[in-house]
């Protein structure tokens, strides 16, 4: 059976657009990887995608912009997603520190798992972590973010579970190795899973157990879905088969252009989708033009143009 050896992305919803740019690439020092329509309400939403120079599957971050669509504010908590952790190099704790302090964005720092977490949040509220740590990915160096300091992909994503056994049941199920328990104070309700295989790139998923903690609403601010890396469109049919034997439903293949999909509902309420990685963000552009363009898949019959007008303004640079 091929394994799931770790996160592909995450997708959250944001308000602004130009916000949220602003916050990734100037603050974050993040590239600006894509630009595309919604593709299932093209005229009124972009979805925004952030990560390594190409884009690398387990560096990628996306957003729906809901300005234009009046979503309320989300609250994140019991039944979904609740964070999720970029990798900084040991030794840069206090370099981000300071250049959150410098941008106004508040922060706290954790020591777990023999980890230091750096817990900010995005301008929505939605929460993330720099967690030092090792990757085998090279920071963006189109910042001003120094490369030996930057973010060096995804670390982690954090599930509040409403079921944490079933979560557990779901992620064995998947071939991931239970590590056990944070013995910090701190973070004594927090399970860590790991990717099979000796991959070091967003392989880690831990479960919160708060079990008289509020549900989520989801919203604006909040994670929309973590999505896990396959390989093509037959080790994904392996694995939906796979989770359907046990009791999952997953969806249909959905056709995303950069990656096909499918998801299930993991029984802790958080949707886990399986990501092929075969195809990539440089299919409709070259590397050093990602982001530039407007973009669609070639099988929606829409007027990028007229669609272009109807979206907010976002500049980038």
């Amino acid at each position: 059976m091929p394994s799931i050896d770790g996160i592909h992305h995450v997708t959250a919803f944001a308000d602004e657009p130009q916000e949220n740019y602003d916050f990734f690439t100037n603050v974050l020092g993040l590239r600006f990887v894509k630009r595309t329509v919604r593709f299932d309400v093209p005229e009124k939403i972009y979805h925004l995608y952030y990560g390594d120079e190409r884009g690398t599957p387990g560096t990628i971050i996306t957003y729906f912009p809901m300005t234009n669509m009046e979503m309320g504010d989300g609250m994140v908590g019991k039944g979904q997603m609740s964070s999720v952790g970029l990798v900084i190099p040991e030794g840069s704790v206090d370099y981000w520190t300071g250049r959150f302090e410098a941008h106004g964005v508040d922060y706290d720092v954790e020591e777990r798992f023999d980890e230091t977490a750096v817990a900010f949040t995005d301008p929505d509220g939605t929460p993330y972590e720099l967690v030092t740590g090792e990757s085998d990915i090279e920071p963006w160096e189109g910042s001003d973010v120094p490369a030996e300091h930057g973010i060096r992909g995804m670390h982690s994503t954090t599930i509040h579970s409403a079921d944490p056994q079933g979560t557990f049941d779901v992620l064995e199920t998947m071939g991931w190795e239970r590590l056990g328990r944070a013995d910090h104070p701190q973070a004594g309700d927090r399970v860590r899973y790991e990717a099979p295989g000796d991959t070091t790139r967003a392989d880690v998923v831990d479960v919160l157990i708060r079990p008289n903690a509020p549900d989520g609403v989801m919203g604006v601010g909040t994670f929309l879905h973590v999505a896990f890396r396959v390989n093509n469109n037959w080790e994904q049919d392996e694995w939906s088969d796979t989770l359907r034997e046990n009791g999952y439903i997953t969806t249909s293949r959905k056709d995303r252009d950069y990656f096909q999909s499918r998801y299930i509902t993991e029984p802790g309420g958080a949707v886990f989708e399986y990501a092929t990685t075969d195809v990539g963000f440089d299919v409709d552009e070259d590397i050093d033009e990602l982001g530039e363009n407007l973009k669609k898949p070639d099988w929606l019959d829409v007027d990028l143009e007229e669609i272009e007008r109807m979206l907010p303004d976002l500049e980038t640079n």
